[in-house]
């Protein structure tokens, strides 16, 4: 009897690198180029947010896919990015201006696919070079931060850096809501509520390649990721921002010796404690 046609396995899909782009037609080519020598077996995936200097039609001259993605914002290309490559066994995402070092992707890739991490940080240190992380950019980076940890608790250290590698249950169980540059503090943000397991990779920093310019406004965007953090910090734990508006109103009390205040803040305070500890309680239970 002769043997039966056997029917063949599914396919397994590449690794993807996964390029949020906005008018960095100066640069995409070089990224590109960068991406293939780093690692030949990933598809590099461009997403143009609405270029307006050709940077998609470049990439596709190229050979590399293009996805359009019509809602300009950066957290409006994640959300495509988790959309269209949710089925991968790990995705890249990096930005398109050629400030983040191709060569260290195997360095965050290999805590994913190896199963021991959901989401692996490239934890930006900039070089000795003008340009690399302008002061106040510098800045925001502590401060923002530190409202992270205040508010939500600890996270990764590194909270805005655009050079993640994500696993397939990070893809598959995050839905995320940002359309701008937020999309770093609500990434940190899930990963807490979900317990994700995150790693952090140290990776240099580089100026962008010449001839593109930051999309990020410094103070309008910066409003926006604490809009976030304080919009997850409701959400996941409410008692934190609790307990912050009860010592502030404490101390304002102190200061102007107001036994009402006083009261109303330690009123506060009890709500906010109570909660945490009933919590605390359940989980040492």
């Amino acid at each position: 009897m002769p043997d039966e046609p056997t029917t063949p396995g599914p396919v397994a899909l590449p690794v993807a690198v996964a390029i949020p782009c906005y008018n960095e037609a100066a640069a995409v080519e070089v990224v590109v180029s960068a991406w293939r020598s780093a690692l030949p077996e990933a598809e590099v995936v461009v997403f143009d947010n609405r270029s307006t200097d050709g940077t998609g039609a470049i990439a596709r001259g190229l050979g590399v896919r293009v996805v359009d993605v019509p809602d300009r914002g950066k957290g409006c290309a994640v959300r495509a990015i988790f959309d269209v490559l949710a089925d991968r066994p790990a995705v890249i995402l990096v930005d398109g201006d050629g400030t983040y070092p191709a060569d260290r992707a195997r360095d965050l890739l290999a805590p994913v696919l190896a199963g021991e991490a959901d989401m692996a940080v490239g934890a930006r240190r900039p070089v000795a070079a003008p340009g690399a992380m302008t002061p106040i950019r510098g800045l925001g980076n502590l401060l923002i931060p530190a409202a992270f940890r205040l508010l939500i608790g600890p996270g990764n250290d590194d909270l805005l850096s655009g050079y993640r590698a994500f696993s397939p249950r990070f893809l598959r169980e995050v839905r995320l809501r940002s359309t701008g540059f937020e999309v770093e503090a609500e990434l940190a943000s899930e990963a807490v509520a979900r317990r994700m397991r995150v790693v952090e990779v140290a990776v240099p920093y580089h100026p962008r390649i010449a001839g593109t310019a930051s999309k990020l406004k410094a103070f309008r965007d910066g409003r926006r990721i604490i809009t976030m953090i304080l919009v997850q910090g409701l959400r996941l734990r409410p008692w934190r921002l609790l307990g912050c508006v009860g010592a502030a109103g404490g101390l304002g009390a102190l200061a102007v010796g107001s036994r009402p205040m006083l009261l109303a803040a330690g009123t506060v305070l009890v709500a906010a404690v109570a909660p945490a500890a009933w919590a605390g309680s359940r989980g040492r239970g």
